[in-house]
Order: C-alpha cells, then sequence, then structure tokens
C-alpha cells in the first residue's frame, strides 16, 4: 500500500516536473519566434530607412538638406537600438530563471493588443511575491492559452485579468463578456491540479475563469 502511494507521488511529481519543461520549452519556442519577427518586420525596415537614408547623404552636398538628413538617421538608430534593447531584455526574462509572472503576463497582453486590438486589461491586487520559477511559468502558459483561447471564440468582447495576492492564497481571475463561450479545459485542469491547484469556470451570470493556488509560508 506504501510502495503505491509513493508510486503515485512519484508519477505525479515526473508530471508536474514534465509540465514545467514543456512550458518552458513554449514560452522560448514564442520569444525567439517573436524577437526573429520583431528584429525583421520593424527593427530590420528601420535600418533599411536609415541606410536610403545614408545613401541619399553620399550623394547630397553638405547643406541644410543634408543636415536634416544626418538628424533624421541619428533618430532612426537611437530608436533601432532602444528596440534592441527591448528585446533583448524580454528575451533574458524569457530565458531566465528569475521568471516574473506580473511583468510577462503584462508584456504578452500588449503583444495581443497591438496584434489582434482585442480589448484586454490587467490588473494586480494585493502586494506581490513569487510563487516559484516552475509555477509562474506553468501559470504563464495557462492563462496565455486561456486568453487566447477566449479571444479565438469570437464571441468574447472584453478580458480583465486580476492576479490577486494574499497571504494564503494565490489566484488568476480571468473576466470576461461574451454569450456561449465554450473552451476545451482538460489539459489546463490537469494542469492546474499537478501544482496543487483548483481551476474555476463559471460562465452563467458570473463570466470567469479563476485559477487558484494555496501559497505555503
Amino acid at each position: 500500500m506504501v510502495e503505491g502511494t509513493e508510486l503515485k507521488q512519484t508519477k505525479k511529481l515526473m508530471e508536474y516536473q514534465h509540465e514545467v519543461l514543456e512550458s518552458q520549452i513554449e514560452v522560448q519556442k514564442q520569444a525567439f519566434e517573436r524577437i526573429e519577427t520583431e528584429l525583421y518586420d520593424n527593427v530590420g525596415q528601420m535600418l533599411s530607412v536609415a541606410k536610403i537614408y545614408l545613401c541619399t547623404l553620399e550623394e547630397s552636398a553638405l547643406n541644410e538638406e543634408q543636415q536634416n538628413y544626418v538628424k533624421q538617421i541619428n533618430d532612426i538608430v537611437g530608436k533601432t537600438i532602444l528596440d534592441l534593447r527591448t528585446l533583448i531584455r524580454n528575451l533574458d526574462a524569457y530565458l531566465s530563471t528569475n521568471f516574473d509572472l506580473s511583468s510577462s503576463l503584462s508584456t504578452e497582453i500588449v503583444r495581443i493588443q497591438k496584434t489582434s486590438h482585442a480589448n484586454i486589461e490587467l490588473q494586480i491586487s494585493g502586494t506581490r511575491y513569487s510563487l516559484g520559477y516552475e509555477k509562474e511559468i506553468v501559470l504563464f502558459r495557462i492563462a496565455q492559452e486561456l486568453i487566447n483561447k477566449l479571444w479565438n471564440t469570437g464571441n468574447v468582447s472584453n478580458i480583465k485579468v486580476i492576479l490577486n495576492y494574499t497571504s494564503t492564497l494565490f489566484s488568476i481571475s480571468i473576466h470576461f463578456q461574451g454569450k456561449n463561450v465554450k473552451i476545451e479545459a482538460d489539459n489546463l485542469h490537469r494542469r492546474t491540479e499537478l501544482m496543487g491547484g483548483k481551476y474555476l469556470f463559471m460562465n452563467k451570470k458570473k463570466k470567469e475563469i479563476r485559477i487558484e493556488l494555496p501559497v505555503r509560508n
């Protein structure tokens, strides 16, 4: 009987570690894909414009117009440097074990808003604290999937994500407006339970998805 219990605990631990690894790989993959896209679409375009200005400058005499070109080049190069620094910081955040759930979710929501014009809001209640790298990266993937699943149904107009920190319980509440919202959540249930948490879905009067995780001091 004892051996059977230990076997179940070992299996659950292995499943949890596997889930952490999968979440880590997926987050890193998305980070690389995003950086590749931004480097190509944004930084690459700005550098191309800078190159055009430089070519024009080489063919022009040194006059007021040329000075304006030089100023524009400096502005573009300065903006490019800032964008590169931001990309590097984002990459460090995704690949580092100092992964921060709230800041990563904030970055993700801004990205979704830019690409899909979704109306998504992030709110933080209580004093933030770390849940540990493993839990935070799994929670990030769960929240990320839920936000995308909700928005992609086409039936949801507004989404509010609330991170609630208390001394005994951490929760992610995702409030939404929409009718007949259905999402596949078996895998999300399983991942939440592996962390010792609860997954709650309310789709009647109070439209909310909530993930609760006990905090052990």
